[in-house]
């Protein structure tokens, strides 16, 4: 009975962990609307801007009034981020935003080319609000100034301002006891809705570095961060799937806990890198912190992801193959400045069939030098018995045979030496011949 019992409760233990797991799952899946609207400056809708989410092939054009109105999936563990193109360069994109629930109804400020250079020559101002504040707390009377023009203005109790900004001043905040800070207009305008949130650091404690003492460091070493950012970011197949080079400079700030904080893009490359970049620096390890005069301080870092092509493979090189007969080549070679004979023909390598005719030729001029021998070996052979000759019979003058050049060439080539003559058999002369009666003494008995 009590194992059925168990049974029983293991099967709807299982079912309401799979019940749990499907809504889970359903709410992971679920798709949020977004309504993202881009006005210039002035106002005027952008519309024909084109939107891309990394990672995904679809594209979104914004209507007449600058609209972008669309369904996707939230999922916390892999924010998605809006790339941001003008209809003249798809290549190039002019903004960024992250999808995340705070963008689902938003209101983004672009300005095109055309745009800024209006606005610059024409000088137009444009009204611009802020909050400052200090660890979540407002300061009052901060000042705030747009450099270069004299307009000015201070924070209230709530430490909130409005002042008039155009395109070719900074915007300077300053508040006592707090680092100077310096804004474009553009990111006032960009957070139009509401006035913009300036967080202001403390002097000294809270101060972020720009060059110190001992600046920030990977673990490991820039060689291991490389090998990091290469594996987790894919830099290499993004690369060759995009056909792009290039690199993106991405800077942070490394806090006292070696922790990496703001990290923002400072030299933009292609939207599709960029994400994978940028995504890659946000999940990084911990850095060890930056030191100055002993003290551990907040330092700004900025550091380059690059994407490579992967090299082409070189061909394989094929074996050099030997020639068919080397000891034709040398003969040829070697024959070329003697070949008045006609005995040498160019030999192709591999040709048989004129091998064989020189070696022909060859054993042909051999005999022929070894015939010269033999008369030569007769006639010095005939010089030696010449008194032999005389007395006997007379033998006819043989006249000796003038050796050429090639002649005396070939016999020293091939090694060719006097061979020594036969002694000839003596001949009896004709008095030997005849046989002569010796007389015998006749017995006296």
């Amino acid at each position: 009975m009590k194992h059925y019992i168990a049974t029983a409760l293991i099967l709807a233990a299982s079912v309401f962990a799979g019940n749990n797991y499907g809504r889970a799952h359903v709410a992971e899946e679920k798709k949020q609307t977004f309504r993202i609207t881009v006005l210039n400056t002035d106002g005027a809708p952008q519309n024909g801007m084109i939107l891309k989410i990394s990672g995904y092939g679809t594209e979104y054009t914004s209507n007449e009034e600058g609209l972008f109105e669309f369904e996707h999936e939230i999922n916390e563990k892999n924010i998605r981020t809006g790339n941001f193109y003008f209809p003249d360069d798809k290549q190039k994109s002019v903004k960024s935003l992250r999808l995340d629930k705070a963008a689902t109804d938003t209101i983004i400020r672009i300005n095109s080319q055309e745009d800024l250079i209006r606005y610059k020559q024409s000088g137009k101002t444009f009204q611009i609000s802020g909050i400052v504040k200090n660890s979540g707390r407002p300061i009052a009377n901060a000042e705030i100034s747009i450099q270069g023009t004299g307009r000015r203005a201070s924070t209230d109790a709530n430490g909130e301002f409005v002042i008039e900004a155009d395109y070719n001043h900074v915007v300077m905040i300053r508040a006592e006891k707090m680092e100077n800070k310096y804004l474009d207009a553009d990111v006032f305008l960009e957070h139009s809705e509401k006035p913009y949130t300036i967080n202001m650091i403390r002097k000294g404690a809270d101060r972020i570095y720009a060059s110190v003492e001992q600046m920030p460091q990977y673990p490991g070493g820039m060689k291991q961060f490389f090998n990091y950012v290469r594996r987790k970011a894919h830099t290499t197949e993004l690369a060759e799937k995009t056909q792009t080079e290039g690199t993106v400079m991405i800077q942070f700030v490394v806090e006292k806990d070696g922790s990496i904080t703001s990290p923002h893009i400072v030299r933009s490359l292609k939207a599709e890198l960029d994400t994978a970049a940028l995504d890659a620096i946000i999940v990084m390890r911990d850095w060890i912190p930056a030191k100055d005069h002993g003290t551990t301080v907040r330092c700004k870092y900025s550091v380059p992801v690059p994407f490579k092509l992967p090299k082409p493979k070189e061909p394989e090189k094929k074996p050099v193959l030997p020639k068919d007969s080397l000891l034709a080549d040398s003969i040829a070679a070697d024959s070329t400045h003697t070949d008045s004979l006609g005995l040498f023909a160019p030999i192709a390598a591999g040709d048989s069939l004129k091998l064989d005719s020189l070696q022909k030729k060859l054993a042909l001029a051999k005999d022929s030098l070894f015939t010269d021998s033999l008369n030569v070996h007769q006639k010095n052979d005939s010089l030696q018995t010449d008194s032999l000759k005389a007395v006997q019979q007379p033998a006819a003058e043989v006249k000796p045979k003038k050796r050429n050049a090639f002649v005396r060439f070939f016999r020293w080539l091939f090694g060719i030496k006097d061979k020594e003559a036969k002694p000839q058999a003596d001949v009896p002369g004709p008095e030997m011949t005849e046989e002569k009666e010796i007389p015998v003494a006749e017995s006296t008995e």
